[in-house]
């Protein structure tokens, strides 16, 4: 498609709201933010501010004038107290949003201030993880922090040091969580990828729910769009995946570019995703996070536990020993190796939910995905979870920037080389059902033009915030092209699949280049 076939199509969604001014004047104020701790600035009767004792190490934020002390429970414990003239102040970059009220004595205001930081506050508003993610709009988040910070993290984007930030999203903050770089070959000094641990400073602090979140920077997706439509695919399907949202990222008020909000793969998630088993809510199993290391394709590596501790790492019991952590996996990985074809699904069954990879395979053929299970250098992009109270163990998918590789891309691609693969799809039960799973992924793909539809609408989201990001490591007319390949995926891709389906994988006749 060409760049003015794309511009017609796209009609573009800058989307985001910018950061409001003060609507009215300060009076006083209690801030804890990445600046620092707080300060009280107190007030008289008359409503003359004075600057009082700081608390801890901070810089105070005094704004005189006015009358009557409001109060903002903010989140997490996080208060502030001011007051204003006026009844419609909004917000500050500084600042959480605030009520006004007025002609209330300052002394009953500092009691509940200060009854707010023993026994913690709640949100001020009924907002959840729910709102931001089933979003249809571009969302906006901005960060404020220390510029010294931001520019330290930039420049040490290949550390994961933590720097203290406050974060808005759609008139709420949270103050005094933790950011720092991230990602492998994503990491980057001018579009740094972001970890966002909003307990990371405060214990047991959240934000809509969420205890840490993703700012995936897209770097090695020009399109855009590869991994939050992967992930709503993948969603629709049934296969554990997490909730994703485009984002227009603001730091310091500065635009940083498009990102994309990634639900962090933790104890949360794992409840929405499993739910619960009889009893058991699964999300307190053992989850691991699988670290690329080299082209391991599931072949054996021993009975050393070491191979293993080096590819997976564990998010949950961290503290177990080795072998409470890692004994299962190796037996895994052990007895798919010395199996036979035709014994394998008795030998691992009691360790492995076959069923749930099948389909989440034939998923990752069906995107064309060149780095995740059956990747092309190995196995990648995914955790493992052993659900609780059960050996069985189950993937999740993470980091899908590299689905979308072509529309003609062989369903039996990556099968070579991974016993585990290849052993399955010599059980003539097994190969069946793979074969009906990449068929039912189709079906799905095409009831109602879905993943064409979801294609082109992520594309108009996200069209104009890309242009305008200048921290993009690509040129817009690689954007346009990239965007282009996208809009031109999804029903060349079922009709080379269906007839791979019906002629046999690798049959020419389906190709049309």
């Amino acid at each position: 498609m060409s760049p003015t076939t794309l511009t017609q199509l796209v009609t573009g969604t800058g989307g985001g709201t910018g950061v409001d001014g003060l609507a009215g004047d300060w009076l006083t104020g209690i801030s804890i933010g990445a600046t620092g701790a707080a300060t009280v600035v107190g007030a008289s009767a008359t409503g003359e501010g004075e600057l009082g004792d700081p608390l801890h190490q901070a810089d105070a934020m005094a704004h005189p004038t006015s009358r009557g002390i409001p109060i903002d429970r903010g989140v997490g414990g996080r208060i502030m107290l001011c007051s204003c003239e006026q009844r419609d102040l909004t917000r500050h970059p500084d600042a959480s949003s605030i009520l006004c009220t007025v002609g209330q004595p300052f002394a009953t205001f500092v009691v509940a201030a200060l009854s707010v930081l023993v026994l913690g506050a709640s949100p001020s508003s009924a907002q959840t993880a729910d709102d931001l993610f089933a979003s249809q709009d571009l969302q906006r988040v901005d960060l404020f922090l220390n510029s010294a910070d931001w520019a330290k993290l930039k420049a040490n984007f290949e550390e994961n040091t933590y720097y203290p930030a406050d974060l808005t999203w759609n008139g709420q903050t949270v103050r005094n969580l933790g950011i720092r770089s991230r990602g492998r070959g994503s990491r980057s000094d001018t579009k740094p990828g972001l970890r966002v641990d909003f307990d990371r400073y405060a214990t047991g602090q959240t934000f809509l729910g969420l205890k840490s979140f993703i700012l995936d920077n897209g770097t090695q997706d020009p399109s855009g769009i590869h991994e939050p439509v992967a992930a709503a695919f993948y969603a629709r399907l049934g296969i554990p995946v997490s909730r994703e949202i485009h984002t227009r990222l603001y730091v310091n008020n500065a635009y940083a570019g498009v990102y994309v909000i990634v639900e962090s793969v933790d104890k949360d998630m794992l409840a929405r995703v499993f739910g619960t088993i009889g009893d058991d809510t699964q999300n307190d199993g053992h989850l691991y996070e699988y670290k690329w290391n080299d082209d391991w394709r599931f072949t054996a590596l021993g009975t050393s536990l070491d191979p293993y501790k080096l590819r997976f790492e564990p998010t949950t019991h961290e503290s177990e020993t080795d072998e409470e952590l890692y004994r299962r996996i190796e037996q895994l990985v052990r007895l798919t190796n010395e199996a036979s074809a035709t014994s394998l699904p008795e030998a691992i069954g009691h360790l492995f939910d076959i069923p749930a990879f099948i389909r989440y395979v034939a998923a990752q053929n069906f995107l064309a995905d060149t780095d995740g299970f059956l990747g092309a250098f190995g196995l990648n992009n995914f955790y493992l979870y052993r659900l609780e109270n059960s050996e069985v163990h189950t993937l999740i998918s993470w980091d899908s920037d590299n689905t979308f590789y072509s529309a003609e891309l062989s369903i039996n691609e990556g099968w070579s080389g991974n016993p585990l693969m290849e052993k399955l799809m010599s059980n003539p039960d097994y190969n069946a059902l793979y074969a009906a799973e990449v068929s039912r992924t189709a079906q799905l793909a095409e009831a109602d033009d879905w993943l064409n539809t979801e294609i082109i609408r992520q594309v108009q989201r996200v069209d104009a915030a890309m242009k305008e990001d200048v921290a993009k490591p690509f040129a817009n007319s690689t954007y346009e092209g990239a965007a282009g390949d996208m809009l031109n995926f999804a029903r060349p891709r079922i009709a080379f699949v269906k007839c791979e389906l019906a002629s046999g994988a690798g049959n020419t006749s389906c190709r049309t280049q």
